[in-house]
């Protein structure tokens, strides 16, 4: 009996903020995503929020009691695809935020960096041409 293979749709990363309230604001308008939906405690402050971007979506939690608990949050990256990195360059600097110009790395692709006001490290990736090692071109 052969399995049915799965189709993936995609990955959601699942961040803890302190303040969810500045996050969304900053996240929405600096790098364009857009908010899906927010859930409410009983006093009105936003515990969770959903981001789309593109065909994903990015979850957001507002329970920082969560990662005071554990010790500290990770400084996560979280990788973002772009059709072009120059134009979302250019929309992050317009949006008054300081970033390094996008940078090509030696393996076809070009990187655009922004930690955003808490910590979180975003990557915008542009491939170029593929440049992949084999074990055979390790040889080389």
């Amino acid at each position: 009996m052969s399995e049915k293979p799965v189709t993936f749709n995609g990955v959601t990363p699942y961040l803890h903020y302190d303040n969810i309230s500045v996050a969304l604001e900053w996240l929405t308008r600096v790098f364009g995503f857009v908010e899906k939906g927010r859930w409410l405690d009983e006093y009105g402050h936003i515990t969770n929020a959903e981001l789309t971007v593109g065909p994903s979506e990015i979850w957001l939690d507002g329970s920082p009691d969560w990662w005071k608990n554990k010790g500290r949050r990770p400084d996560d990256w979280i990788g973002i695809w772009v059709d072009d990195v120059e134009a979302m360059y250019a929309r992050v600097t317009a949006a008054g935020v300081t970033a390094g110009h996008p940078e090509p790395k030696f393996y076809g692709v070009r990187v655009l960096q922004v930690r955003d006001p808490e910590g979180y490290v975003w990557g915008f990736m542009e491939r170029g041409p593929f440049v992949a090692q084999t074990p055979e071109s390790l040889k080389e």
